[in-house]
C-alpha cells in the first residue's frame, strides 16, 4: 500500500531521501496516446483539448502514474526555438510523428542581433523564415497562438491537479548551445565555435541573461496559481553529447553550470533531459549541487555506470528503451524493470521511466508492464515509523 502521495514520492526521490516504492514516470506524450487508441496523430495536434482527453484516458488505462507531462502537443511545434517542424496533417500524413527538420535557419549575422537584441527579439525576427518553410501558423498570429497555447496548459494541470496527479516538468530556460543548435544546425554551430567563437559567446551570455530571469519568473507565476505548479524545469540536452570533449568544457558546461546553479538558487529542479550517449560525460554532473536535478537518460547513456557515479549524489530517471517497449514481451519489460529498481534504485535517488518518450508505436501491454512493475516490486528494505518513513 502506497505511504506517500505522488508529489511526496517524486520529491523525496530527487532529494535522495527515503521512498515507500520507486516513484513511475514513464513520458507519455499525446503521440503514444493517440495512436494506442486507434486516434490519427494529425486530430490532436488541431485539437489539443481532444489530446488531453485521451491523456487522461490513457492514464486510466495504465492504472494511475506518479505524474503527467505537460498538455499534449499542439500546432505550433517547436517553433519557439526557431525549429522547422513537420507535422501530422499539414506536411506529413494524417497519422505520421512530427519530424524535425534541420535547417540553417539562424545566419551567421544573428548572433551580433541575438547579442544586442536578446533571443526572444531574435525568434520575433526569424519567424517569418519559419512560415517560409511551410510552418502553418500565419506570422501576424505567433504571438497570440503562444498566449493560447499556454491557456491550454494551465487548464491541463488544472485537469491532472483535480486527479491527484502532479506535473512532471515545464520548459523552462533553455541551454545556449541546444537554442543555436537546432536553429542554426550542428554542422554550422560547430564551424561557428571554431571560426567565430567571440560572436557565439556574446549571444550565449545574452540568451542566459535574458532567460534566466525569465524562467524563474514564470515558475513562480504558475505555483502560486496552482496546488504543485511545475514539479521541476526541463532542460533539453542533446548537442552536449555529440561535441568533442575540448568543445564541451569551453563552450557548453559553462553555461550549463551557469544556468542549474541559478535555478537551484532560486529553488527550482532542473530536470536534466539527456538525449544520445553522455556516458563520457557523467563526472561533470558531480559539480552540480547534490540532490538537486534529474539525469534523465535515453536508452543510450549507461545508466548502471550513471549510478555508480552519482550514487549518493543525484536523481536519476529512466531508461527503459523504446526498442524494448516496441518489440519486447511484457516479461522482458518487468525483468528490466527489475534490475533498474535492483540496480539504479539502490538507496532511493532513482524514478522509473521511459527512455526518453514512449514511442508511438509501443505495445501497450508493455507500458502496462513498465508501470506495474514499479508499483508492485519492493525489492529494497522500507522501513516505516509513526506513519513516516525512517
Amino acid at each position: 500500500m502506497d505511504e506517500m502521495t505522488p508529489y511526496e514520492r517524486l520529491r523525496a526521490a530527487i532529494e535522495l531521501r527515503p521512498v515507500d516504492r520507486v516513484p513511475v514516470a514513464p513520458k507519455i506524450d499525446t503521440s503514444y496516446a493517440a495512436r494506442s487508441h486507434g486516434v490519427p496523430l494529425a486530430r490532436v495536434v488541431r485539437d489539443a483539448e481532444l489530446g488531453q482527453k485521451i491523456l487522461e484516458q490513457t492514464f486510466a488505462d495504465l492504472g494511475g502514474c506518479d505524474c503527467a507531462l505537460q498538455a499534449g502537443m499542439n500546432d505550433l511545434g517547436l517553433s519557439t526555438l526557431g525549429i522547422v517542424t513537420r507535422l501530422p496533417g499539414y506536411h506529413l500524413g494524417e497519422d505520421e510523428l512530427w519530424q524535425l527538420e534541420e535547417q540553417e535557419i539562424m545566419r551567421v549575422e544573428d548572433y551580433d542581433f541575438i547579442a544586442q537584441h536578446s533571443w526572444i527579439a531574435y525568434i520575433e525576427m526569424v519567424y517569418p523564415r519559419l512560415v517560409e518553410k511551410g510552418m502553418p501558423v500565419p506570422v501576424e498570429k505567433f504571438g497570440s497562438r503562444l498566449g493560447e497555447a499556454f491557456a491550454r496548459e494551465m487548464q491541463d494541470m488544472d485537469t491532472w491537479e483535480v486527479l491527484g496527479v502532479p506535473t512532471l516538468f515545464g520548459f523552462g530556460p533553455f541551454l545556449p548551445v541546444e537554442g543555436f543548435r537546432f536553429t542554426r544546425s550542428l554542422q554550422a554551430l560547430i564551424g561557428d565555435l571554431f571560426r567565430r567563437p567571440d560572436k557565439f559567446t556574446a549571444a550565449a551570455e545574452a540568451c542566459l541573461e535574458e532567460q534566466i530571469p525569465l524562467g524563474i519568473k514564470n515558475f513562480y507565476a504558475v505555483k502560486e496559481t496552482k496546488k504543485w505548479g511545475y514539479l521541476s524545469f526541463q532542460i533539453g540536452q542533446t548537442t552536449g553529447s555529440l561535441l568533442s570533449p575540448m568543445l564541451f568544457k569551453k563552450h557548453y558546461w559553462p553555461y550549463e553550470k551557469k544556468l542549474i546553479n541559478a535555478l537551484v538558487d532560486a529553488g527550482i529542479t532542473p530536470w536534466l533531459h539527456c538525449d544520445s550517449n553522455w556516458t563520457p560525460f557523467l563526472e561533470y554532473f558531480l559539480e552540480l549541487p547534490r540532490g538537486s536535478v534529474v539525469l534523465d537518460l535515453d536508452g543510450l547513456t549507461d545508466i548502471f555506470k550513471a549510478k555508480a557515479i552519482l550514487k549518493g549524489h543525484s536523481c536519476i530517471s529512466g531508461d527503459v528503451p523504446a526498442s524494448l517497449l516496441k518489440l519486447g514481451t511484457p516479461q522482458e519489460v518487468s525483468e528490466y524493470c527489475k534490475k533498474l529498481i535492483d540496480i539504479v534504485g539502490d538507496g532511493s535517488g532513482f524514478i522509473l521511466s521511459s527512455g526518453c518518450s514512449v514511442p508511438v508505436d509501443a505495445r501497450p501491454e508493455n507500458v502496462k508492464a513498465l508501470v506495474d512493475t514499479g508499483k508492485t516490486y519492493f525489492p529494497h528494505q522500507r522501513l516505516f515509523l509513526g506513519g513516516g518513513l525512517a
